[in-house]
């Protein structure tokens, strides 16, 4: 993996986990339909918020190499974009970034 690759992967990881809080910040405060998370793209000094679904959300959590992206920061030579919905993307990282999302997943056991 080269520096810009574990650059992006920094930020992605740290957009992730962001996000794990304010979901359950929401959980605490009984939140349950819609999130406002960061972009969780690997783009530097990126702070976008994006309006989701909490189905989205967790749709997009139910494999460790998803993430959830404003439209147009997508990184194609990284990831592909999986699904569309309503205003963001979730895309899904190829290796060797996979690896290091499924190392950091916050939901692992």
């Amino acid at each position: 993996m080269d520096a810009r690759e574990e650059r992006i992967a920094r930020s992605e990881v740290l957009g992730r986990e962001v996000n794990e809080r304010i979901r359950q910040v929401s959980d605490s405060l009984s939140l349950n339909n819609e999130l406002e998370i960061f972009c969780e793209c690997g783009l530097d000094h990126c702070t976008e918020k994006l309006k989701v679904a909490l189905a989205e959300y967790e749709s997009a959590r139910a494999s460790p190499t998803r993430f959830i992206v404003k439209p147009g920061h997508e990184i194609t030579d990284v990831e592909d974009v999986t699904a569309s919905p309503h205003g963001c993307l979730i895309v899904e990282k190829r290796s060797p970034l996979a690896e290091i999302a499924r190392e950091t997943d916050p939901r692992a056991s």
